[in-house]
């Protein structure tokens, strides 16, 4: 008795709708996105100068254990109730202000710069330049001390220019900067869930943000967001236009920094 013949199965097709089961997916499929701002990671700044603790008023320091519980300094927040992380940050921002007495202690202070004060250093800077680059010789010591007053030129003249501009702007004599140490440190644990991290960080930005939409809307009559929005999509052009807002943003950044340190995670 012969065997039946097992008919052969014609895979010659299979490959083709493999191919196009893989384009189907991966024009139907979402992709989860993290939800928070963008950042500009600062620059390593190198230095040999030793470093001086920061004084704890000029630290807000937020912490973010393993339940997704946060502490901001002495209170304790649930994460339910994060949302109110945000007058938190601006109290840290806007407390001490407008005030040179009766500041509240444990909360940065503000200086505040005039014309007169970022032109005198000014000054300063260029004839001590001038001292330096008439030596008979200069040796690697003095030209890194020509490096550091030519940076310090810029420093003092870019100062002078927005000082220039916020009086043009708001009618004062004087412009308030919070204190340069004045920062917002980041603590969390290794099993700190992601997106607890991320709504920390946004709650920040978003702090930052408001307050930087209020200072721009007073002088300038629209909001930095408006502004930096127009920036990035115009940084190819060089526009009348887009030099204002820049000088503009750049002003408001001055006026409200976000200074953010992310500290690594402990286990």
């Amino acid at each position: 008795m012969s065997k039946r013949e097992v008919p052969e199965i014609n895979a010659g097709s299979m490959a083709d709708i493999a191919f196009l089961l893989l384009i189907f997916f991966l024009v139907t499929t979402t992709m989860d996105k993290d939800t928070a701002y963008l950042r500009k990671i600062p620059k390593k700044v190198e230095t040999e100068q030793p470093q001086v603790p920061v004084e704890e008023k000029n630290i807000y320091k937020i912490v973010i254990n393993s339940k997704q519980v946060i502490q901001a300094r002495d209170s304790i927040i649930n994460p339910e109730d994060i949302s109110t992380l945000n007058s938190r940050i601006k109290h840290f921002y806007t407390v001490n202000r407008d005030k040179k007495v009766d500041r509240a202690l444990n909360y940065p202070y503000y200086a505040f710069g005039t014309k007169e004060l970022y032109t005198n250093n000014l000054r300063n800077q260029e004839n001590r330049l001038g001292a330096l680059e008439s030596q008979e010789e200069i040796d690697d010591k003095t030209e890194k001390m020509i490096e550091q007053t030519l940076m310090a030129i810029d420093k003092w003249q870019e100062k002078l220019d927005m000082m220039n501009l916020y009086s043009q702007y708001s009618g004062k004599k004087e412009m308030p900067e919070i204190a340069f140490e004045a920062h917002i440190r980041l603590e969390s644990f290794v099993d700190t869930d992601y997106s607890a991290y991320v709504a920390v960080q946004s709650e920040v930005q978003r702090a930052v943000t408001e307050l930087r939409d209020e200072e721009a809307s007073a002088l300038f009559g629209t909001t930095w967001t408006a502004m930096n929005r127009y920036i990035i999509q115009n940084e190819l052009e060089d526009t009348p236009e887009l030099r204002v807002y820049k000088e503009h943003t750049e002003l408001i950044e001055t006026l409200y920094p976000l200074r953010l340190i992310e500290v690594k995670p402990k286990r």
